[in-house]
């Protein structure tokens, strides 16, 4: 196995870890990953990171629900939001450039950093 694959199978492993113990928040490591290990471009990396989490997302979720975790009336409502949202993104990620991109992720990234500190 090539240095490149050693890497996002570690990665893999560190990504899921902070999935389930979280709750969700991996896809960021795994975009983080895509574009600083292996140098794929930053649209390529944030659908490829979706995908990539989609899995993980549903065995964490299949494990707190058989743990009695689940709010079923919030989990309705924000699969609603979501579901729109992830449209609208992903169309979205078609039209703006890698440039645009980085800036808004990191920007997101920065608020969510500081909104968690607070």
């Amino acid at each position: 196995m090539d240095k490149n694959k050693l890497k996002l199978v570690a990665t893999g492993g560190v990504v899921g870890l902070i999935n389930g113990f979280m709750g969700g928040g991996g896809g960021i490591f795994v975009v983080l990953a895509l574009t600083l290990i292996v140098g794929m471009q930053q649209k390529y990396a944030h659908a490829t990171a979706i995908l990539i989490i989609l899995p993980v997302s549903v065995v964490s979720a299949i494990v707190y629900i058989a743990g009695g975790n689940v709010n079923w009336l919030m989990t309705l409502f924000a699969t609603i939001g979501v579901v729109t949202g992830g449209l609208v993104g992903a169309f979205a990620l078609k039209k703006i450039n890698d440039k645009w991109l980085r800036l808004v992720f990191s920007v997101i990234l920065l608020l969510a950093g500081v909104r968690m500190f607070f």
